[in-house]
């Protein structure tokens, strides 16, 4: 397809799973710069892109679309051939939009808490706990992917869906802000799987 779509991202955001998606499907699209430290995102112009103020934020040829499970379901009815939701039955693409929505609603907020705990509580004694109590919860609702990433290799079995870069780029963030996430040792391989997966590198070489 032809189509060419303009995606607003920070480098190592989870514009970063958008990017993958659009890596993954061949798409045409120009990747805008945003950034978020110097609270790009709080102004014009993208301010009229996104009220919300955050990324990623994906401009098509329909319209305007945020947060990172519409964008997903959007692509993948623009390139159904490659598998953002898995290209099986309709029951296959509602799990796929499930594992999605479970990282939008549940581990990334966990997420948000270890990394801006500043954000929550203005008292700094209070930032250690709530990294802590965000840590706990995320080291154990990740033991939801353990029995599907035992079976197959991937959330969906053999077949790589969207929601694996979006709950890679959720552990491998917590990770790098020393959260004392504890991680089950098929989730580990797992994440060396995702390392080299050829839609999620290219994201990365996109943003540098």
């Amino acid at each position: 397809m032809g189509t060419t779509y303009t995606l607003y991202f920070s480098p190592g955001a989870c514009s970063r799973v958008a990017m993958t998606a659009l890596e993954a499907a061949n798409a045409v699209y120009d990747a805008r710069l945003v950034r978020l430290a110097e609270g790009e995102q709080l102004r014009e112009p993208f301010r009229s892109q996104n009220p919300k103020g955050k990324v990623p934020v994906l401009v098509t040829a329909d319209g305007v679309l945020t947060e990172l499970p519409a964008i997903a379901q959007y692509l993948h009815a623009r390139f159904p051939d490659a598998g953002l939701l898995s290209d099986g039955s309709a029951m296959d693409r509602a799990t796929s939009l499930a594992w999605m929505a479970w990282c939008a609603s549940t581990l990334h907020p966990a997420l948000y808490r270890i990394r801006m705990s500043h954000r929550i509580h203005p008292d700094a004694a209070q930032h250690g706990p709530i990294r802590q109590a965000a840590a706990a919860e995320l080291t154990d609702q990740l033991q939801v992917a353990c029995l599907p990433l035992s079976k197959g290799d991937w959330l969906m079995g053999q077949q790589w869906c969207l929601a694996d870069a979006y709950l890679y780029w959720v552990i491998e963030r917590a990770l790098a802000s020393n959260a004392n996430v504890v991680l089950d040792p098929v989730i580990q391989a797992w994440r060396e799987r995702c390392a080299e997966w050829p839609a999620w590198t290219r994201a990365i070489q996109r943003e540098a």
